[in-house]
């Protein structure tokens, strides 16, 4: 439970989790408390309408948790379902309270948390609207909903009004402020591990990518590789080019490397390394192989000039090894490419396979 809330406190897509899951909780409440309505008050009508309104509910928070998990982070249809989410939770809302109490309803506080949600998302002005909204369909319900005791019911709703302008702005202004401290937080993160020439990963990021891949358990191969004689390029072509060719070589590789299946880092200098999340060293060979050649059918250019350059890999899949094992066995199988006429790709001394 800790770890889940560190990762929420953290992560955006976690604290989605947490809304997600906060749904299925609000809608066994919701229940309950419609029960405890109906026996007081059976109305055939009021029951179709909740469970069409429970259908519905069930429906809708399938849907938006198939693609929370199932959807990329940050792709058309995940946004859609995380952003889209607090509308249909105002609609449901809507239909919840007059069903359930109408404006004395005991889940009326469940638009604070969607206020909240919107705020997260729209900041200051998302949460002051969404406000207003949840206002104007309270003051519906409270108007139209008979009264006993019009002094006492009148206190009550113009507290919730209070309440909800109180949630609306000056939680906007919480959530809002946060937001901007994480942005700035993560900004300042990615840059510490962020090559600044090439934008990969630098090797702080592939120390530790690489020791919490080992001390997870998880299965990868480790390739290390070179531009072969690069010393040559910048002596010929100067260092700006020579910075040319190591951010157009880190663009093939992320091209190349899906985001799911591995990571791309600048190891130093012309030095490069791949983590690849696989068993199937025939998977990883025909991905090295691509970067091989897509490297090796570019063209560089200086003024009029062009030129192309090839690569040298070392590769060998994680065996238990400490990371600094792991990395100094890659190494020695990239070394062996070179020093073995260059331009090709290495997975074992013993045996001395390779990929020409």
């Amino acid at each position: 439970m800790k770890k889940f809330i560190k990762y929420a406190y953290r992560s955006d897509h976690g604290l989605e989790l947490i809304f997600s899951s906060l749904r299925w909780l609000f809608l066994i409440i919701s229940i309950y408390v419609f029960i405890v309505k109906y026996i007081e008050q059976p109305n055939e009508l009021m029951l179709y309408l909740f469970l069409m309104l429970f259908i519905f509910g069930i429906a809708y928070m399938s849907i938006v948790e198939y693609y929370l998990h199932k959807s990329p982070k940050g792709s058309k249809m995940y946004n859609i379902m995380t952003k889209g989410g607090p509308i249909c939770d105002f609609l449901a809302f809507s239909a919840l309270i007059p069903l359930t109490g109408g404006f004395k309803s005991p889940l009326f506080p469940l638009a604070y948390i969607i206020i909240l949600h919107v705020a997260f998302y729209w900041k200051l002005i998302g949460g002051f609207i969404s406000s207003l909204l949840f206002i104007a369909v309270y003051s519906i319900i409270y108007f139209t909903h008979p009264s006993n005791d019009s002094t006492h019911d009148a206190l009550i709703y113009i507290c919730q009004v209070i309440f909800l302008l109180l949630i609306g702005s000056l939680g906007g202004v919480i959530v809002t402020r946060e937001r901007r401290q994480h942005f700035e937080k993560n900004r300042l993160a990615e840059a510490a591990n962020r090559d600044y020439l090439t934008n990969l990963y630098n090797h702080r990021s592939f120390q530790e990518i690489l020791r919490n891949n080992i001390e997870n358990g998880v299965n990868f191969f480790l390739s290390l590789t070179d531009i072969d004689k690069f010393k040559c390029i910048n002596d010929k072509y100067g260092h700006v080019t020579g910075d040319k060719v190591l951010r157009g070589i880190g663009e093939i590789m992320t091209s190349v490397i899906p985001a799911k299946l591995g990571k791309v880092f600048r190891y130093g200098g012309e030095e490069f390394a791949i983590i690849i999340y696989s068993n199937d060293k025939a998977e990883v060979e025909k991905l090295l192989v691509e970067i091989k050649q897509a490297v090796a059918n570019y063209e560089f250019h200086c003024g009029e000039e062009s030129f192309s350059v090839t690569m040298s890999f070392g590769c060998c899949n994680y065996n238990g090894e400490k990371p600094s094992e792991l990395v100094e066995k890659a190494d020695k199988l990239l070394y062996h490419a070179k020093n073995t006429g260059r331009n090709k790709i290495v997975f074992s001394l013993e045996e001395m396979v390779q990929v020409g």
